[in-house]
């Protein structure tokens, strides 16, 4: 246990100092090995003896693993690779009468855990669940709503959408991500990814916690999507701004290379956790105002009601998350340049990107996406020398945004989990009201031919 904790706090200073220890931890193992046969050789050479005797049962578990983990990245990578997948630009209609709402009853579609349901199917065809991409893109100022998706969904999406947005216009387009022939002579990047702040069922400020659910009016309306939007609006000739959201349905169980757990859910476990510890903290600091132990075994019954209004309200929210659909989400933003364009004041605004959905009111706490991995990294000299490493983030940061790579190989991730709530307050059609200059909407109204068309013209 002592060493658990000494190990732990090692890890947390090195962090803290931007030294990796993954890197650092060889080098000190190897610094001590020297220390011990320079003072007491003997002890080294057992131990190295030691570990040569009991090989035979560790090495095959070793390799036993090693195996197993190289073959699952494997299928899954040519399963990957066999996909066809499309690329398709919502216009948007003139007029969006429908609150966010209406996105959150569309991501139903994508919660889709299929293709992966047997064992066999996992471990021999490297088979896994859909994977979806929900993207806000502006390319040279000209704004767009894409979906990224595997093609044989095509028809099902276009058909929920448009049950939702009849007047919206669905087209099949290259890739826009494709179309920049990104390369470090020409171009700069910067970007990142994202990462709740707190515990995964406690929500960003989503679009009910500014009202939108309730169809205010017009000129009433406060649409945190705005800070996005008119960010994207400002880029000029050969610039980009990229937002994107990857998702894939997540189960109530854990999963480590085709095995799954099912008393392990990292979701709701932690939750419910949450709201017991609040609901005890509750009960234990109104058990200090009594003496009686009959009237703390009352306290102690009472629950949920010793609650605070700060503390109801977080827990609220945490059972609202709990009741919807949830995804395990990869977020990116991304903003490439020429380099003679770049302007640094974007790359300062990644890293406040979201903060219009980390907001704080009197009686409530919500979660904020923060900043982490990417191009971001760098704060100490000495964690990139000429800038290697740099370099390297910035080809990886590219390709994994073209490829929507954050699952699976080659760049599996530590997902955020996020609810459809959430989702659709990051990603939704904004309002008529919303005039953002380069935001792409379907220029007159589309309707269906009369039947009683003459058809022997």
């Amino acid at each position: 246990m002592l060493g658990y904790k000494v190990g732990k706090n090692m890890s947390e200073w090195l962090s803290g100092w931007a030294f990796d220890p993954l890197v650092v931890m060889p080098i000190v193992f190897v610094f001590l090995l020297f220390v011990v046969d320079a003072y007491d050789p003997e002890t080294l050479s057992n131990g190295l003896a030691m570990v040569v005797a009991t090989s035979p049962i560790w090495l095959p578990l070793y390799l036993g693993v090693f195996f197993w983990v190289s073959w699952i990245d494997y299928i899954r990578f040519m399963y990957w690779f066999g996909l066809d997948f499309v690329v398709l630009e919502v216009q948007l209609p003139q007029t969006v009468d429908k609150n966010p709402m209406a996105i959150e009853m569309f991501l139903a579609t994508f919660h889709n855990a299929g293709g992966e349901t047997t064992f066999i199917a996992r471990v021999w065809k490297g088979s896994f669940r859909p994977l979806w991409s929900l993207e806000i893109a502006s390319n040279e100022g000209r704004i767009g709503y894409y979906m990224h998706m595997r093609r044989a969904f095509r028809n099902i999406v276009e058909a929920r959408l448009y049950g939702q947005f009849p007047e919206a216009k669905v087209v099949e387009v290259d890739d826009y991500a494709t179309q920049v022939p990104f390369n470090q002579e020409e171009y700069t990047i910067f970007g990142g990814e994202y990462r709740k702040g707190a515990l995964g069922a406690l929500p960003i400020k989503t679009y009910i916690d500014y009202g939108l659910d309730k169809d205010p009016k017009e000129e009433f309306k406060i649409d945190p999507i705005t800070s996005i939007l008119e960010l994207f609006s400002q880029v000029g000739k050969n610039e980009h701004f990229w937002l994107q959201i990857i998702l894939k349905a997540r189960r109530n169980e854990s999963e480590w290379y085709g095995f799954r757990n099912k008393a392990n859910d990292n979701f709701r476990n932690p939750a419910k956790k949450e709201v017991k510890k609040l609901i005890k903290a509750a009960a234990e600091r109104a058990g200090e105002l009594v003496t009686d132990e009959s009237a703390k075994k009352s306290i102690a019954s009472r629950g949920i009601t010793l609650l605070s209004e700060g503390e109801k309200a977080r827990v609220e929210a945490i059972e609202r998350s709990l009741s919807k659909l949830t995804f395990e989400c990869g977020i990116r933003v991304v903003y490439i340049a020429k380099k003679d364009n770049f302007a640094g004041i974007n790359a300062g605004a990644i890293i406040r990107f979201f903060d219009a959905f980390k907001g704080q009111d009197a009686d409530r706490e919500y979660n904020a996406l923060g900043i982490t991995g990417g191009t971001t990294i760098f704060d100490y000299p000495w964690q990139d020398f000429m800038d290697i490493r740099l370099k390297i983030l910035c080809d990886n940061l590219y390709f994994q945004y073209k490829n929507r790579a954050y699952f699976y190989v080659p760049y599996d991730q530590v997902p955020v989990f996020m609810t459809t709530e959430e989702i659709a307050t990051l990603w939704h059609f904004p309002s008529s009201i919303i005039q953002t200059p380069g935001l792409n909407r379907v220029p007159s109204r589309r309707s269906e031919a009369p039947i009683n068309l003459p058809t022997g013209l």
